[in-house]
């Protein structure tokens, strides 16, 4: 548990012995140096979008997940091209989603001549859920994305939907699709690790320690897959962040199941102590960690390596390639494969086909990133498909939302409360209570756009789904 908090491992590896690995095979290929014909590029890179996805529609796939984005558009497109009038598009209306690419999703619907089927999630029902989202999942969840996720593919599975899928997850991966990517993660997952430092004590250090030496061969990122999606929102000091989304609550029993699997412990009080700085301003000796002090944790943790490059032995030939396995693995797909698979529904992901990802990985940066555009080339090459306001429209921030800025803060901070007590802490054996008392107490007082609330809702929705996932196990030995 404290390796998955401190990202010293896979969310899965070991974690949940139930769960299904989740494969993420790259082709192993460097991107070309120069770009010679770019003309001859897009042809080529367009052929082999239509050759991918003619396979999965000859194979009787005609249904689309269409979020609005340039991905799942071109992908509506394509699919509507090889089976004009068959196509049905699935689209989530939830409180956080973009407008602009909710429009936009109408609009190419409307141009491809695809049925379009929206989707509505309450945002009540996310808090409600979280727990059922967790069991799903098989790992932790670390935003409301993930949970969003789930109830789209219950209630399009309610609907009608399927048995099979097409999903535009992928595209940003292969084709660098937004500029800066590694620079924002390794940012996020400092943050993730600097609050890590407060809420394991001990523990922490020995972390630090072990990720500034030699990895062991067996103890890398590469093996399973991390619940919750997405990385947008800004960093504490400006940079971009993960992307949260969180709720409140309503009074009802902390199992989104309504405890029917699983024993909700009581709630116990405890005088909260905030020990966000305790190890530099030494009080609370006996939980503080024996980490460096406060003003100088950025520099350590800037120093550590980060989780796609811990040694493994199968690890990709460039940092792009390993980058990409791991927030696959980690971040995109558990919510979409296990939250579909959960509703008996089964999603593709053509931009991770093996002759796609192999035209789109080979080619040159200098035609994926221009005048601030990530995947210029797709989007030139789809220029036929996709109307010119949806092809050029700029990637937005994704759920860049945190249980503060929920219409239902309140059912959120229950949910928070309930299963992040003193009992449910202590029970996972690695955490410093008192100090993570503090820290939720702090995260309830902060205002909903505090550069810090994002970070401290990644960490606080990991911990809520360790306490569910242990008290699932000890509820079904």
């Amino acid at each position: 548990m404290s390796d998955l908090l401190f990202h010293a491992r896979a969310a899965n590896a070991g974690l949940w012995p139930e769960a299904e690995p989740i494969h993420v095979a790259l082709p192993r290929v460097l991107r070309e140096a120069v770009a010679r014909d770019e003309e001859g590029l897009a042809a080529r890179l367009l052929a082999a979008w239509s050759d991918t996805v003619r396979a999965h529609v000859e194979a009787g796939t005609h249904e689309v997940s269409l979020s609005g984005g340039v991905d799942s558009a071109a992908l509506c497109a394509m699919a509507a091209r090889h089976a004009p009038g068959k196509v049905r598009a699935w689209t989530m209306d939830v409180h956080f989603a973009d407008a602009v690419e909710r429009s936009n999703a109408r609009r190419m619907a409307k141009v491809t001549g695809a049925e379009l089927v929206d989707v509505l999630i309450p945002e009540a029902v996310l808090p409600d859920l979280f727990e059922h989202a967790v069991l799903a999942n098989q790992t932790v969840i670390l935003n409301a994305r993930a949970v969003a996720s789930y109830v789209f593919y219950l209630e399009a599975g309610r609907q009608g939907a399927g048995p099979v899928l097409l999903s535009g997850a992928g595209a940003d991966e292969v084709l660098q699709g937004t500029p800066g990517a590694l620079a924002a993660a390794k940012a996020r997952v400092d943050e993730d690790r600097s609050l890590a430092m407060r809420a394991l004590g001990f523990e922490a250090m020995a972390l630090v320690d072990n990720l500034r030496a030699p990895f062991r061969g067996d103890s890398h990122d590469h093996e399973a897959s991390l619940g919750a999606v997405d990385n947008s929102g800004r960093h504490l000091d400006g940079a971009p962040r993960g992307d949260q989304d969180s709720k409140p609550s309503t009074g009802r029993a902390p199992s989104g199941n309504d405890g029917s699997d699983q024993a909700v412990g009581r709630r116990e009080d405890s005088t909260p102590v905030d020990n966000l700085r305790t190890v530099s301003e030494g009080v609370n000796s006996d939980h503080a960690s024996r980490a460096p002090p406060v003003d100088n944790l950025g520099t350590v943790l800037a120093s550590l390596p980060a989780p796609w490059d811990l040694p493994a032995e199968d690890a990709l030939p460039s940092e792009e390639l390993r980058y990409a396995k791991w927030v696959l693995s980690e971040l995109i797909l558990p919510p979409e494969l296990r939250g579909a698979r959960a509703h008996g529904l089964t999603v593709r992901t053509p931009y991770l086909d093996e002759g796609f990802a192999r035209v789109a990985l080979a080619l040159p940066e200098s035609v994926l990133m221009r005048d601030g555009f990530g995947k210029w080339l797709f989007r030139h090459a789809v220029r036929s498909l996709v109307p010119e306001e949806v092809r050029l429209a700029r990637k937005t921030p994704r759920y860049g939302h945190t249980a503060l800025s929920s219409p239902v803060r309140a059912r959120w901070l229950e949910l928070y409360r309930a299963w992040l007590s003193p009992a449910r802490l202590d029970s996972l054996q690695v955490i410093n209570t008192q100090a993570m008392l503090g820290l939720l107490e702090r995260y309830f007082r902060l205002p909903p756009d505090d550069a810090q609330a994002g970070p401290m809702d990644r960490l606080l929705m990991r911990l809520v789904s360790l306490a569910m996932l242990q008290a699932h196990a000890e509820a079904h030995p």
